[in-house]
């Protein structure tokens, strides 16, 4: 089926966002978070030669024309002030499966970026100011690098790595249930706070004064 289109500068006044209200097309579901949108407001103020090589694509409807594709392009040109945009209008003809084919069609990115490509041939500031995300760059945690030295198959024993530079840690191994519990009841731990909440409750992160502490009071009822 050949669509029938012509090629017009529609008044703003005249263009409406799909919110529905022609029968057989539901509202329009895309949005951008606030970041994307106004990306993409600024390559609308950086590059408005774009509307022209890629107008709106609207339908005729109750005088005025329902934007199918480019509501939110419509939204950002009315805030930047534009009077007018170039249209691609529809014919009445066009039926409704076709207008929600070219409505969800417009919104399908098909393809994937190189990401190796584009970090190491192209601008990266150019590409985030043109609208392109990148993944955060992933947390470094030190201490995690550190202990998992722990587990290192060269190690030929325990390395026991700083908590931070006030800190040391030390490690007790416990294979069973019967030696952890005598554990905690020998350091009374099940009277100590948690390091996380500061309520009493189970917890294997202990500091080293209530070690001291439960030591000492054993060493002084014996």
């Amino acid at each position: 089926m050949k669509t029938e289109f012509t090629f017009e500068n529609v008044p703003v006044s005249k263009l409406e966002m799909n919110k529905g209200q022609l029968q057989g097309l539901p509202k329009n579901p895309r949005f951008f978070r606030d970041n994307r949108y106004e990306a993409m407001k600024k390559s609308i103020e950086d590059s408005p030669e774009m509307l022209q090589l890629r107008e709106l694509i609207v339908y005729p409807y109750n005088d005025k024309y329902i934007v199918v594709c480019g509501n939110l392009r419509l939204r950002a040109c009315k805030e930047l002030g534009y009077t007018e945009l170039p249209c691609k209008i529809l014919s009445e003809d066009t039926p409704t499966i076709k207008l929600r084919e070219y409505a969800t069609k417009d919104n399908v990115s098909f393809g994937e970026n190189d990401m190796d490509v584009m970090m190491n041939e192209w601008d990266k500031s150019e590409l985030q100011d043109w609208g392109i995300e990148f993944a955060p760059e992933p947390e470094t945690d030190e201490f995690k690098e550190r202990f998992e030295a722990i587990t290192d198959e060269t190690a030929v024993y325990p390395l026991i790595p700083k908590y931070d530079e006030k800190h040391e840690l030390f490690i007790i191994i416990s294979s069973n249930e019967v030696d952890s519990n005598w554990l905690r009841e020998a350091l009374d731990m099940q009277h100590m706070e948690s390091y996380k909440t500061g309520k009493v409750s189970k917890s294997n992160v202990v500091d080293i004064k209530d070690v001291r502490h439960a030591i000492e009071n054993r060493n002084t009822k014996s």
